[in-house]
């Protein structure tokens, strides 16, 4: 079988669409879309082409398919609350312990997080996930 090759792609939001790119040490490939699933496709068929040809004569890449591969979408701030709009902003920084108009400032780029702060929203959207994964409705 075939080993898995997970490759991270970092997702922005700018402008009114979304960015992503997709780096490793032999190529840096970049891509603006109206949706996240457009971005990966495109970043997913830059990649492709990218084996068919010049990753042939990589002693990294000449044995990686497109099939091996899988992607891990990093979100900025920004593109994770235009991506998954269902969220608030609010609750999230409530459920983080963090100021609302701080996460907001983040979100709209007008200040930096600090790993510590973006993992602590990172921790309050994965328990909420969670907590939503547990829930049962009855009609």
């Amino acid at each position: 079988m075939a080993k898995i090759k997970i490759l991270t792609i970092i997702l922005e939001w700018c402008d009114g669409e979304f960015s992503g790119y997709l780096k490793e040490s032999e190529f840096f490939f970049t891509t603006e879309e109206a949706t996240v699933t457009d971005v990966t496709r495109n970043l997913e068929n830059q990649l492709k082409d990218y084996l068919i040809h010049e990753g042939r004569n990589s002693a990294v890449w000449k044995s990686i398919t497109i099939e091996n591969v899988r992607f891990r979408r990093v979100y900025k701030l920004g593109a994770f609350f235009e991506h998954f709009k269902e969220l608030i902003i609010s609750a999230i920084a409530m459920r983080a312990g963090i100021n609302t108009n701080l996460v907001q400032q983040y979100v709209s780029g007008n200040k930096r997080a600090s790993e510590a702060q973006t993992k602590k929203l990172e921790h309050a959207i994965h328990t909420l996930a969670d907590q939503l994964k547990k829930v049962s409705l009855f009609s």
